[in-house]
């Protein structure tokens, strides 16, 4: 169990000049003020690390780190915050676990930013943003490498308007909730072999068209394709389902032969419309005349509904 965290206690700046870094294990930061926390990261030595510290409400904003800055193994609770900060030195937040809504939006890393292996939860009320909209500039960070390898997203995520320029690293991260890639540029270092796990999302297909269009766009071709099955597995399914929903409302027939009024509540239309077709346009749709009684086929309908979503 953590131990909260006592100034008097635990921060020993001699102790960290001569060690070359300042090194915090196992220290509960819930109670401490951002400001308190942030003084200690500028504390004057060159390497600062959390390794399985836990922190709520963290709001680092704005702030310039100079330092290599690690927070190893730890957990943020509540919301969290970096937004448009500086981080000059090597700094990762490797295995951390985030919860609530975490705030990255439009940050400047200079070196090395890591997220490996990180995981955001949870998926209803939280949000991981990390973008970069109103960055100028951004594409000349060519030597600047990001990694969310094996990073877990089980919140909706946020990359908008982020120019991913040097070596980035998505390679097995999994996104279990919406995704928007909405304005990335990928250059040409880019790892993006990741794993969906997110397909009982409304709207998810609009998240896949997205990043499809994202990777075609700046010529990562066979990723795209990838994307491009996805869509149409996710198509199928949801052309499947509106039928089955369609069938559900149609009366048990063994003969499967359906009365006017039963085939427009099926086609959503009104009956007289259907009336309208068989003397206008008598091909659109096949009926059968059974002495003067008129019956429609549930497969023709099946296959008219089908065939008219495909065009559309």
């Amino acid at each position: 169990m953590a131990k909260t965290y006592n100034k008097e206690k635990h921060f020993d700046l001699d102790y960290f000049r001569a060690k070359g870094m300042a090194f915090f294990d196992t220290l509960d930061f819930s109670e401490v003020d951002n400001e308190e926390i942030k003084a200690i990261i500028e504390c004057g030595v060159p390497e600062v690390e959390f390794y399985q510290c836990t922190f709520n409400d963290l709001d680092l904003s704005r702030a310039i780190f100079k330092v290599n800055l690690k927070f190893m193994q730890c957990e943020f609770k509540g919301n969290t915050s970096f937004e448009k900060s500086v981080f000059c030195g090597h700094t990762c937040f490797t295995r951390s676990v985030f919860n609530g809504i975490t705030n990255f939006n439009n940050i400047i890393y200079e070196k090395e930013l890591d997220f490996f292996f990180i995981q955001t939860k949870p998926a209803k009320d939280g949000y991981f943003y990390f973008r970069g909209d109103e960055l100028e500039n951004q594409g000349t960070y060519e030597d600047h490498s990001i990694s969310f390898s094996r990073a877990v997203f089980e919140t909706e995520v946020s990359f908008l308007g982020n120019c991913f320029n040097g070596d980035t690293n998505f390679q097995d991260a999994v996104f279990k909730n919406k995704f928007w890639f909405t304005d990335v540029y990928f250059g040409y270092k880019v790892n993006i072999d990741v794993k969906f796990e997110c397909d009982g999302f409304k709207g998810i297909d609009m998240c896949y068209r997205i990043l499809r269009d994202a990777l075609t766009r700046t010529g990562y071709k066979l990723q795209s394709r990838a994307i491009e099955r996805l869509e149409e597995k996710i198509f199928k399914q949801q052309s499947k389902n509106v039928l089955f929903d369609e069938e559900e409302n149609v009366p048990d027939h063994p003969s499967d032969l359906l009365t006017t009024e039963e085939a427009a509540k099926y086609l959503k239309l009104k009956p007289n419309t259907l009336e309208r077709w068989r003397t206008q346009y008598p091909d659109r749709l096949p009926f059968v005349k059974i002495g003067r009684t008129v019956k429609y086929r549930l497969e023709d309908l099946q296959a008219y509904v089908s065939g008219n979503r495909h065009k559309a």
